[in-house]
């Protein structure tokens, strides 16, 4: 179950009771943790390993820097796209799926619908990468086709099914950095195409999602011939 309140500035979305993930953001904000490993930064988006008295997390701070009007605009139409993540990954994990990777902590900056600053704690999930395996066997590959299925069948998706995003742990293959959108046939199509074309597992569903994926496709590309545009 995923509970709110507010706490320094910050709207916090957090994990059952809360306590330990509460204390750990209480940590971050005052500067007062361990950074293992710095995993990404970029201008936007830093995401570090760090070590807490509660174990290792993941600490992905995001602070979007262009348009900023525009996103507050769309705050008023999309929602909240985080926050979406953080309820449905906490939904699919107790309805027994813990594929996905969990998610325990987000504190948002929040001027009404629109944040300007997320602070995320998630699980860090031990194990190798699929980049750094020499081989993606049909083990694998079988193993992660039927925990998308699953996950597709209980409304989440992967959003960027890329071998950088599945992780062979000591307990199966998990799945990181998923998508807070709306699960619809289209997105579900994308995740399948993406697959195939990443991890070479064949997409066998044909579906409107599919063809409409395809047509549009074929149209933006139709598109950018005409304006004299590479098409991928």
């Amino acid at each position: 179950m995923i509970n709110s309140t507010r706490r320094k500035g910050f709207s916090l979305y957090f994990k059952g009771s809360g306590n330990k993930y509460i204390e750990i953001f209480d940590d971050v904000i005052s500067y007062n943790f361990k950074t293992i490993k710095v995993l990404r930064n970029i201008d936007d988006t830093k995401v570090s390993l760090i070590e807490t008295k509660y174990g290792r997390y993941v600490l992905k701070i995001f602070s979007p820097k262009n348009k900023k009007y525009e996103r507050f605009f769309k705050s008023f139409i999309k929602g909240d796209y985080y926050k979406n993540l953080i309820l449905q990954t906490d939904r699919v994990r107790a309805a027994g799926i813990t594929f996905p990777n969990d998610f325990y902590l987000l504190a948002e900056r929040k001027i009404f619908n629109y944040a300007s600053l997320f602070i995320m704690l998630i699980e860090y999930v031990e194990g190798t990468e699929l980049n750094d395996l020499p081989l993606v066997t049909d083990a694998i590959k079988t193993e992660i086709k039927t925990s998308m299925e699953q996950l597709h069948a209980a409304g989440m998706l992967s959003g960027d099914p890329h071998k950088g995003n599945f992780i062979v742990s000591p307990n199966g293959v998990r799945i990181i950095d998923l998508s807070g959108k709306h699960c619809n046939a289209q997105r579900m199509a994308q995740d399948r195409m993406a697959m195939a074309r990443h991890l070479g597992i064949e997409n066998e569903i044909k579906d409107i999602g599919y063809y409409t994926v395809v047509y549009k496709n074929k149209l933006r590309n139709f598109i950018k011939k005409l304006k004299g545009k590479k098409t991928k």
